[in-house]
């Protein structure tokens, strides 16, 4: 077979390279270009971010109630007449060993109603302004709900739409998305919802994306990919977003008859706990994208016609070079499926006619799923041999470094090198075709598995599948062909798994990071395995080098890429813990190195400490030192009202009320199980169970009556622990000269108590 001339080949080596490169780049969310039109303002929206995350707020919570003022006389300085929604909702969740999560809270939710002209139907526009109790949630929840409020100004001042447009600002989202339940199970409005909108960080800069379209219909995913500027965002990677804590928030609107759209600004990480979702961190480019995004997007369905509106099915989507965004039905997809493995069947009956041997395609699938396995452990291999840079990826991305983009191309080039080579070796011992159809079958597979798991995904499996086959059967049926037909032929079926694969692929390595590499390296090996027969067409040789070369190269930038980190405000994970059962008080701090101010607080403590008797047998150690008690924070408020045993049931009854009106309260029983629970008559759990823990959130100082039911008469504990966001400063001593500030509010101050039922 003749070969291209080497130049040509490193020529394509090195675009393939540069390809790469510029997918790792990170997506900028779009500049505003032209002449300044009224609209939007980002200027606008970071000053209200600036006020609305001064501090954490969460539900129940003294700055919570601040927030919440702020945003009502915002609204009511439009002229719109806001109410505040209170309702008390809850959720459980069961994990695989029957341990029993519950949560309860009141969600003080803010809805607006902008009235319409011809009113076929409502458009909801949803945004969380709470935080959780660690963070101040500049980009998680302050950056959204400030978009939302400036959007609100533009519609405000504009012509009148056709349909009503209603608002909402969730409170208690941080926690299971209880404001989002709170409206959708209570308020009378959510009836008339034709089209929801929910907008709910994950990250403080980059473009706005469409992270799920699961409970979405053709004619919300058309308005989005027509009206919103330059739409981001792919069902592949909303499968990998469905992980993520904002996830959740769309949740309960996917209990209505309507499509959902959630958005989500994914890039610039937020930090453990949300420790660096500070307003100075928030991209203005990122508030102006989402702004601009909401309201064209409103715009536009605020003038559409909603009986165009079908049933939510779901819908997969992804952006194609020149094409824009597509988008189709999520019941297209086990069909398409289907069509994959037919052609699979078809390629495997015209192979055994061509005399390939059903031994050698089996043998083909199993080492091609051996040499995926043998590149993704060279991956590994050079992150394990390499801990500096491993270290030193955290705070690159937290200062936008390019040296995490040279991690991950080096990170790309190790296992397509390592695959590469590997199926080289296997094309000589079985012959390129039944290589090829190995690594087809293999993918067939892959494709079914992936329309059980993550059907949202199944695009990036179905069409490259789709093309490969096809041009195999070509191939298979012309042999007689001059090899530049065969070249284009097989250049032609390998071009949708570049158009496909490639973004997948950089995508998937920046969600997860060299942290985990499986998901990442499977796809590289399957792009290389699906373009096998067009890289032996076009370049059986000087192609593996290369790309080794290139991961050096990219490994020696990433070294000599040294992150600078931003000054940023600490966060203050010391913890306040008053006891009552010892009558004491404590500085607790998790385990971890301590710096030079938390180090005055434990001067004493040589170890962090086990601490069974406050957080249980299974409970990590903790730093730990004595404490001055503080009048000012009291005691919780319990008293027993009921204990009925009989030998086959225990009844248990008691009353608890938060003097501290705690934001935050936590309820553990411990040594028995009960297999009902009820808080004030609303039954939270009705079967048996491992353990249980009820989590209240946004409670004040109202009184809560529980009642426990357990099967016998087992002896157990009840432990209380009310969490207020701060710390009693009375008793540190002052931070040292040169140490970075720390986050207002934050550290956690505990009221605990035990009721003991022997």
């Amino acid at each position: 077979m003749r070969h291209v001339p080497r130049p040509a080949v490193w020529a394509a080596c090195g675009l393939a390279f540069l390809l790469a490169w510029l997918m790792l780049q990170p997506r900028a969310a779009p500049v505003p270009t032209g002449p300044f039109v009224p609209g939007f303002s980002a200027a606008r929206a970071q000053a209200h971010v600036q006020v609305l995350a001064q501090a954490p707020r969460p539900a129940g919570s003294v700055t919570n109630a601040r927030a919440r003022a702020y945003l009502l006389a915002r609204i009511r300085a439009l002229g719109l007449e806001p109410e505040v929604q209170v309702d008390t909702v809850s959720a459980t969740s069961w994990d695989w060993m029957s341990h029993g999560q519950s949560t309860m809270a009141t969600a003080r939710n803010i809805v607006v109603r902008k009235r319409g002209g011809a009113r076929h139907g409502a458009v909801l526009a949803m945004a969380h302004y709470d935080s959780a109790a660690p963070t101040p949630g500049a980009a998680d929840g302050g950056a959204s709900a400030a978009a939302l409020l400036e959007t609100m100004r533009v519609l405000q001042a504009g012509p009148p739409l056709d349909n009503d447009l209603l608002f909402v600002f969730t409170d208690a989202d941080t926690v299971q998305a209880m404001g989002a339940r709170a409206f959708m199970q209570s308020h009378p409005w959510a009836k008339q919802v034709r089209v929801a909108l929910r907008f709910d960080n994950a990250g403080n800069r980059g473009p706005l994306e469409l992270i799920d379209a699961a409970h979405a219909d053709g004619f919300a995913l058309d308005a989005w990919a027509r009206a919103a500027p330059q739409p981001q965002g792919s069902s592949f990677m909303a499968e990998l977003y469905d992980r993520l804590p904002q996830s959740a928030g769309a949740a309960p609107l996917a209990t209505g008859a309507f499509p959902v759209l959630h958005f989500a600004t994914t890039q610039g990480p937020l930090g453990r706990e949300g420790m660096h979702d500070v307003p100075q961190r928030l991209s203005s480019a990122s508030l102006q994208h989402e702004g601009e995004t909401m309201l064209a997007l409103l715009r536009r369905l605020g003038n559409a016609n909603l009986a165009l509106v079908s049933p939510p099915h779901g819908q997969v989507y992804f952006a194609l070079p020149l094409a824009g965004m597509v988008h189709y039905d999520a019941r297209l997809t086990w069909p398409l499926a289907l069509l994959c493995c037919a052609l699979g069947a078809w390629a495997c009956r015209a192979a055994l006619r061509n005399r390939i041997s059903a031994t050698d395609i089996v043998d083909a699938m199993f080492s091609v799923l051996f040499i995926t396995i043998c590149a993704t452990f060279a991956a590994y291999l050079c992150r394990e041999a390499l801990p500096v840079l491993q270290a030193r990826y955290p705070a690159a991305v937290l200062a936008d470094d390019s040296g995490v983009r040279w991690q991950l191309a080096a990170f790309m080039l190790v296992p397509a090198a390592v695959f590469i080579a590997l199926q080289r070796r296997l094309q000589q011992r079985l012959g390129v075709a039944a290589t090829a159809l190995g690594v087809l079958l293999a993918a067939d597979v892959a494709l079914v598995a992936t329309c059980v798991r993550a059907p949202g995904a199944s695009y990036v499996l179905a069409w490259p599948l789709l093309a490969g086959q096809a041009a195999w059967l070509v191939l298979m049926g012309a042999r007689a062909w001059t090899p530049a037909r065969r070249a284009a032929i097989a250049a032609a079926g390998a071009l949708p798994a570049l158009v496909l694969l490639l973004p997948a692929v950089c995508a998937s390595f920046a969600f997860f990071t060299p942290a985990w590499l499986v998901l990442p390296s499977s796809l590289v090996c399957l792009l290389a395995g699906l373009c096998g027969m067009a890289l032996d067409a076009l370049a059986r040789r000087w192609l593996v080098r290369p790309l080794l070369a290139g991961a050096g190269v990219a490994f020696g930038m990433a070294y000599a890429a040294v992150p600078q980190v931003p000054d940023l405000p600490a966060p203050n994970r010391l913890v306040y813990y008053k006891d009552t059962p010892s009558w004491q008080a404590f500085w607790l701090h998790p385990a971890g190195p301590l710096d030079a101010w938390t180090r005055q607080v434990f001067p004493n403590t040589l170890h962090p400490y086990p601490l069974p008797y406050l957080f249980g047998p299974d409970a990590d150690p903790v730093w730990y030192a004595a404490a001055q008690k503080d009048d000012g924070i009291a005691w919780p408020g319990l008293v027993i009202d009921k204990d009925e045993r009989s030998p086959r049931r225990r009844h248990v009854e008691f009353t608890l009320r938060s003097k501290n009106r705690a934001p935050d309260i936590v309820v553990r029983v411990q040594g028995a199980c009960p297999w009902r629970t009820s808080v004030n008559g609303r039954v939270l759990t009705e079967k048996s169970c491992f353990s249980w823990r009820l989590a209240l959130h946004g409670m004040g100082d109202e009184t809560l009556r529980f009642a426990f039911d357990f099967q016998g008469d087992p002896p157990f504990l009840v432990y209380i622990q009310e969490r207020i966001p701060g710390l009693p400063a009375r008793d540190l001593p002052p931070r040292p000269p040169g140490l970075p500030p720390l986050l207002p509010l934050s550290g956690t101050t505990v009221a605990a108590d035990v009721l003991r039922f022997p």
